[in-house]
């Protein structure tokens, strides 16, 4: 079950939840965290790539504009745009993707608290 069918199951529920539930439910979040891990490190690994292609191009443009100093900076802007966007994007994933981590582990350590009250109960 994902997503608005998980919502609706706990919204729904007429009996506690169960230890083996809960459990379940950690382990599945657990598979999500690894997956979205392998998935920031590739994000990561691309924005810093283009970072530094933007970084390394803007610099090249820099130098071989002319004029003064905030009209070479203008030019350099101007050339690189569109490459200072897709670093800004890259950039722009990771941190998303970072975030989707802390919910997962916040959700994880939720279920945690929630499983120590079940077992408790037992």
């Amino acid at each position: 079950m994902r997503g608005s069918e998980e919502t609706q199951r706990t919204m729904n529920r007429t009996r506690p939840i169960s230890q083996v539930e809960v459990e379940s439910e950690i382990l599945r979040l657990v598979e999500m965290l690894e997956q979205e891990t392998e998935n920031f490190e590739r994000l990561a690994q691309d924005a810093a790539s283009k970072e530094a292609i933007f970084r390394a191009e803007w610099s090249k443009q820099y130098l071989i504009a002319d004029g003064a100093v905030r009209e070479r900076e203008a030019k350099a802007d101007v050339r690189m745009a569109e490459i200072m966007y897709d670093s800004k994007i890259a950039d722009s994933l990771v941190k998303s993707k970072r975030e989707k981590l802390l919910s997962l582990r916040s959700s994880i350590d939720a279920l945690r608290t929630l499983n120590a009250n079940v077992r408790a109960q037992v």
